[in-house]
């Protein structure tokens, strides 16, 4: 049952067409969240904004190139037309490939960075120009990975990627709280979710979701409600003391790190 924990606030999440950030979307809406989505796939944009309405949330598309300044500059001012503000921003959006770092031409390794990182910068930068001059302020959730905290075999792209998000979040944080004490940037750092991130690198078979599960202290799956449950949290006036931190989803597979 809804608790209201975000009721009336204007939400946006990038990447909103399918995996963490549906699972997000769905799990503010349901706490009272306006949403605003955003993404690429127009279709599935629009099946979350009817997942969302089946259940009495509020939630509309727009669509983005999360890469693309002038698209966020449009969001930006689309987002203060309609409701006059921005209140939480989960930049989701991002790219994911395993390949031997041999095997890993430069194009590859830019275009990585430019969906995982330079997408974070452009929308971190974009919701801090109008929550800073909010009285109400904001909270930013950078979606960065367990994988920006540890090395893993043949993700050399993806590990450089989100740990560069994970830093980029500590070092914005420190800027926004000096521009507006009530902006709060975080990243969240999930481990391995049961998301088509995952099911399109490894596949989906049962066998390899109990591979995955044996592989963290809890021997549990990841799965998308578990970080939604965090982004809510993060979104939430509950954690308006919490700024600057890496938050660990990941059943514990950080803090039992061993070569499986």
């Amino acid at each position: 049952m809804s608790t209201g924990r975000l009721a009336d606030k204007i939400c946006v999440v990038t990447g909103a067409t399918s995996g963490l950030g549906r699972a997000a979307a769905r799990r503010m809406a349901g706490e009272g969240a306006i949403i605003v989505g955003t993404g690429r796939n127009a279709e599935q944009g629009a099946r979350t904004v009817s997942l969302i309405s089946e259940t009495g949330g509020q939630a509309e598309f727009w669509r983005q190139d999360v890469t693309a300044e002038t698209d966020w500059q449009a969001l930006v001012e689309h987002c203060t037309t309609r409701y006059g503000r921005i209140d939480v921003l989960v930049n989701n959006a991002g790219g994911f490939f395993v390949r031997p770092l041999e095997e890993t031409p430069l194009e590859d390794f830019q275009w990585l960075w430019r969906v995982n990182v330079e997408s974070v910068f452009l929308g971190t930068r974009a919701a801090l120009q109008v929550m800073a001059a909010q009285a109400e302020g904001g909270s930013i959730i950078n979606m960065s990975s367990l994988a920006g905290q540890v090395g893993l075999d043949q993700a050399s792209a993806y590990c450089a990627s989100k740990a560069a998000v994970t830093q980029f979040s500590r070092a914005a944080a420190v800027e926004a709280a000096a521009l507006n004490a009530r902006v709060r940037v975080n990243s969240l750092n999930p481990g391995v979710i049961l998301t088509e991130m995952i099911t399109g690198s490894y596949g989906d078979s049962e066998e390899l979701q109990q591979y995955f599960a044996k592989d963290n202290a809890l021997k549990m799956m990841g799965l998308p409600e578990h970080i939604a449950d965090a982004v809510v949290y993060l979104a939430a006036d509950e954690s308006r003391h919490v700024t600057g931190i890496a938050l660990s989803v990941d059943g514990g597979r950080g803090a039992d790190f061993r070569d499986k």
